[in-house]
């Protein structure tokens, strides 16, 4: 093309006249000319090249998106007991598509491959389908949920105990993370035929940790008829190492202490309503024990990790797919890492009941400084108790990236600032490091943008490597409550007026419309200070219905509180309101139901 629009590079074919007067003087100003010429024609090549290359990859992936079955229309993840749960999160999953069938091993057969959709989410350590970590993402709200149901108030003049406000496992808040702003998929069920199933291949062991998860997953999503896996001491250790948590309550879990005693409980009579037990061990290498195994199969479901000579054999590849072909659509599995598995399954242990505080003296704390004198009025004012908003001199900033408000409210959280890494690991947890700094980066420039188009200077500064908000130009009612907590914890007299200042300080939630994960140990803390503040007035005052009154404000703030359903119903008994003290349990143990946690009377 360049050729016929703008002629050949050279004014004439270069003969052997024109080679013999190069070699004797190359440095000419003709030769220079029709060198640099040529190097444009190159590069003008290789320009081409490369746009001919992207334009064919470009229509290539939008012919295969075309031909995509859409999926079904979304719907709850997670049925009867996590329906609640899963209600309270909605996630970015990272779609990985493929058009290729499953293509088997020579021992495998294609009638039994579970059907499911190519989409889920990538974690340190492995790969998730999309309604697998919608689950996952309710099971880590349920474990918050618990949390909050079993926090006790202290004991005037005591210390609370805040060793359970630690944020969940890694490879958890990766999943949340990455599911904040997508509409939980329909629930794919996992089916394991019976006779019992091999797995081989580089990531056979990660897929039989993910065949794990997903059905004790099925099991707590559909607890009157769950898939019970059975699998042996040694099996569950090879499979989740050495630092295995205790698992022995796990719904849907049966662990017993020899291979033998596993088979005995798979072969053993169940009951008619129930779903098969699934076996999950070792596939036998001598041909004997492979022939009693497959025996005591028949009827019953088997994950065998290993060549499985009476069954089919699925080749598990490194990214989970099922198979070695190329052509058509392949089947994509769950594969964990050993440390993913544990993380998951952490969430979906049994909370234990959290000790009690160890009683300790109070400390006499130093005399209050007194109130410092009025300032004037800042150029910003941030606003994070509630619906997170930033005012530039009465004007509100309209900030384009979700990810930007989250370092506005993360650096109203740390006063002192944070680090890049920080708030990178903060905002975007399970991505690698490099990817997350640059996103850091763009999110902060378009940040100062959006702000300094109001004409005002940037709130933020980056100080030996941290960032914080200018303190005398932003004014942030987070600020104001955490100065008024410290003021009612200190408080010598008083304690009254104290801990009603932190009460109209609190306005709602820290970011209450917004799902981020690492905000979960920051949002449970202030609210047990609130907790802790309304239950202080009412205990400190004589009259019930005062006392009453008090604690139906702490439970607006925390509908999931046990202990203070028990305050508030001992005080309705006392007022001889007997009947709303049994109606005020009965809906509080029905949204205990409906969120998933059994109760406990």
């Amino acid at each position: 093309m360049l050729t016929y629009t703008a002629g050949w590079p050279l004014h004439t074919h270069p003969t052997q006249e024109h080679l013999r007067q190069w070699l004797s003087d190359p440095l000419t100003e003709d030769t220079l000319i029709a060198g640099l010429v040529l190097l444009a024609w190159m590069l003008w090549l290789l320009i081409a090249a490369l746009t001919l290359r992207t334009t064919v990859t470009r229509a290539a992936a939008t012919i295969r998106r075309l031909r995509r079955l859409p999926l079904p229309t979304p719907m709850q993840a997670t049925a009867t007991g996590m329906a609640g749960a899963a209600a309270l999160w909605a996630p970015t999953t990272t779609a990985t598509t493929t058009d290729a069938p499953p293509a088997l091993t020579p021992t495998s057969t294609g009638e039994h491959l579970p059907q499911t959709a190519d989409a889920g989410v990538d974690v340190p350590g492995g790969w998730i389908p999309a309604d697998t970590a919608h689950q996952i993402a309710a099971a880590g709200t349920l474990v918050w949920l618990r949390r909050r149901r079993l926090y006790r108030p202290p004991p005037p003049g005591q210390p609370r105990d805040d060793s359970d406000l630690t944020a969940l496992p890694p490879t958890v808040t990766a999943v949340q993370a990455a599911l904040a702003d997508t509409p939980p998929t329909p629930a794919i069920p996992l089916r394991i035929p019976t006779g019992g199933i091999g797995l081989t291949g580089p990531a056979a062991t990660d897929a039989a940790r993910g065949i794990l998860l997903t059905t004790l997953l099925q099991a707590l999503r559909d607890p009157t008829r769950p898939t019970t896996v059975v699998t042996s001491r040694t099996d569950l250790h090879t499979l989740l190492g050495p630092h295995t948590l205790p698992l022995h309550d796990l719904p849907g879990l049966t662990v017993t202490n020899t291979h033998a005693d596993a088979i005995s409980t798979v072969t053993h009579p169940h009951h008619p309503g129930a779903a098969p037990p699934m076996l999950l061990t070792h596939a036998p290498t001598e041909s004997d024990a492979a022939a009693r195994l497959a025996a005591a199969l028949t009827h019953t479901q088997g994950v065998l990790i290993g060549s499985w000579t009476h069954g089919p054999t699925w080749h598990i590849t490194t990214d989970g797919h099922v198979g070695r072909g190329t052509g058509g659509r392949r089947t994509r599995l769950c594969v964990l890492t050993a440390t993913a598995a544990r993380d998951l399954l952490a969430v979906l242990t049994p909370t234990p009941t959290t000790p009690q505080a160890v009683a300790v003296p109070r400390q006499r704390p130093p005399a209050p400084t007194p109130p410092p004198e009025p300032s004037p009025p800042k150029l910003f004012t941030l606003r994070v108790l509630g619906n997170p908003t930033l005012w530039a001199a009465g004007t509100p900033v309209t900030i384009g990236r979700t990810a930007a408000l989250q370092i506005l409210v993360a650096l109203s959280i740390y006063p002192d600032g944070a680090t890049t890494h920080d708030l990178a690991t903060m905002i975007w947890p399970g991505l690698a490091r490099h990817t997350t700094a640059r996103r850091l980066y763009t999110t902060l420039s378009d940040l100062r943008k959006d702000i300094t188009a109001t004409g005002l200077p940037h709130p933020i500064a980056h100080t030996d490597d941290r960032y914080h908000l200018h303190h005398e130009h932003t004014d942030v009612d987070l600020w104001h409550l955490n100065a008024a907590i410290d003021r009612a914890t200190t408080a010598l007299t008083h304690h009254s007026h104290a801990y009603q200042a932190v009460i109209d300080h609190y306005t709602g939630d820290i970011a209450a419309n917004h799902m981020w994960p690492w905000l979960d140990p920051i949002r449970e803390n202030i609210r047990r200070h609130m907790i802790d503040a309304h239950t202080a007035l009412a205990t400190n005052t004589p009259d019930p219905y005062t006392r009453l009154h008090h604690l139906q404000n702490a439970l607006r703030l925390d509908p999931y509180n046990e202990h203070l359903h028990h305050q508030a119903a001992d005080t309705l008994t006392a007022l001889g309101r007997s009947q709303d003290a049994d109606g005020l349990f009965t809906r509080y143990y029905q949204r205990l139901s409906d969120a998933g946690i059994t109760p406990t009377s």
